[in-house]
């Protein structure tokens, strides 16, 4: 009898316990965590949620939300059913929706909630999208594509995998959901994955996304076997180079223009071999504004801003920096091209990367097209901010003494309004050697060095050529 009533008291006891622990769980919800990014506000990322300041401020325990800055992890409220960490994504080149909903593990309807979507039809290419990511060992990533009259068993073996796990992963109920040419998630290794653009290719990545003015973009492609691979990206064809010490991986380097028209853009691929093509892929890419400011007019000599003049020396600078050197001559990220640091404030700026210009009372259809380093405290040198090949050097009506050094595939640098210039047409020059001295010649106001960077035919920001390794 006494043994009857201990085992009903530990019964009754380990019941209470599961209760207790049942409740304080379901008292204790837990949030998905995101991670500020740069010049977002509580107020930003309230409403990115759909949830309100306040709630944030609760369930994170804030007390000055003056202290959030870029980094900050915040718990998110009001996402039921959502976990892990929240992720900004954007949309790279033959991913879907539902694709990342099952790669990551989510229902499509939770994806499209979170993001606000209404229609698929509204994602691009350079589409962010939020994503909640779950901590896990293994990454899930397109094991195969779906062939013809394949079954969900005969996949699972083809690839390795346990046939119930497949169907678990995959979604798949019935053979008849198979479609031909849709992905196959699994747990396997990143090297195994697969792209379904094309059986040749193994992974693609366009970097960064969205398309921006003025940026420069990396385009990489990783094949099964050695391609001759070529590209579109809206008018300008695309240059590809292979990765050192990477096999079957290959690069192209483009600049976006500063005053590119914002939308759609067209993106081609094209691999070949044996002059035999074997895949070609089409795809729209987003393309979005810059940030830009408005300078004050600009009164410049008449002859400077004639078309007449422009033009010719225009078509001049294009011919040379259209020129293609198959060799990578810098290594690294690129110097700024004279003495002195951002960082203590001997360098200065006098204006910046694409800023909308006017010239003798013209409306802003021209932009600066690179950076101009004032005359301060320090010398007049100019150095070469990166290896390269003197290109050009000479006196232009614009650009005043200007020398151009190709840095190899594409990439040039251009240094105009100088008052001597210190190298030759077919020199080697290394970083950091004397190349020139800033001067005023051409359409200046001021004595000052002008700096460009050219990514095959475009103008680009200088700086983040110094803030990033290209590729």
């Amino acid at each position: 009898m006494r043994r009857k009533l201990f085992v009903s008291f530990i019964t009754i006891l380990l019941v209470l316990t599961c209760n207790i622990n049942s409740s304080f769980a379901q008292d204790t919800p837990t949030y998905p965590v995101y991670v500020v990014q740069p010049g977002e506000t509580l107020t930003v990322i309230a409403s990115k949620f759909n949830t309100t300041v306040d709630a944030i401020i609760e369930v994170n325990g804030i007390v000055n939300a003056d202290l959030i800055s870029e980094g900050t992890e915040l718990m998110i409220p009001g996402l039921e059913g959502i976990s892990g960490r929240l992720e900004t994504h954007a949309v790279n080149v033959g991913e879907t929706l539902e694709d990342l909903a099952l790669s990551n593990n989510i229902s499509l309807s939770t994806l499209l909630s979170l993001n606000k979507i209404t229609s698929p039809n509204e994602v691009y290419v350079g589409t962010n999208l939020i994503i909640p990511v779950a901590n896990q060992e293994s990454s899930l990533l397109v094991a195969a594509d779906i062939q013809a009259q394949d079954t969900p068993l005969e996949t699972a073996v083809r690839l390795q995998q346990n046939p119930w796990v497949l169907l678990h992963l995959n979604d798949f109920r019935t053979g008849s959901s198979l479609i031909i040419n849709t992905p196959v998630f699994a747990e396997i290794n990143p090297d195994k994955a697969v792209s379904l653009i094309s059986p040749m290719i193994r992974a693609i990545d366009i970097s960064p996304l969205p398309l921006v003015q003025g940026t420069t973009i990396v385009v990489t492609v990783q094949t099964v076997q050695p391609l001759d691979l070529t590209g579109i990206l809206d008018t300008y064809t695309l240059r590809f180079f292979p990765v050192a010490d990477q096999e079957n991986t290959y690069y192209a380097i483009q600049g976006i223009h500063a005053m590119a028209v914002p939308g759609l853009v067209k993106f081609n691929l094209t691999g070949s071999a044996d002059g035999q093509t074997l895949f070609s892929y089409d795809q729209m890419l987003l393309q979005e504004e810059g940030v830009f400011i408005k300078d004050p007019p600009l009164y410049v000599q008449d002859e400077t801003v004639d078309p007449a003049i422009t033009g010719p020396e225009d078509d001049l600078v294009r011919s040379v920096v259209s020129q293609i050197t198959p060799d990578k001559y810098w290594q690294g990220s690129f110097r700024y091209p004279v003495d002195g640091s951002v960082e203590d404030d001997t360098i200065g700026f006098m204006s910046t990367f694409g800023n909308r210009r006017s010239y003798n009372d013209s409306d802003y259809t021209y932009f600066h097209s690179g950076l101009d380093f004032g005359v301060y405290v320090n010398s007049l040198n100019i150095y070469a901010p990166a290896d390269g090949v003197v290109a050009y050097t000479g006196s232009l009506t614009v650009r005043g003494n200007a020398t151009f050094i190709d840095h190899g595939q594409g990439i040039y640098s251009g240094y105009f309004h100088q008052a001597e210039i210190k190298v030759n047409v077919g020199d080697h020059v290394q970083q950091g050697q004397l190349i020139g001295l800033i001067g005023g010649t051409g359409r200046v106001t001021g004595p000052h060095l002008h700096w460009e960077i050219w990514a095959n035919g475009v103008q680009v920001n200088p700086v983040d050529w110094v803030n990033n390794s290209y590729p």
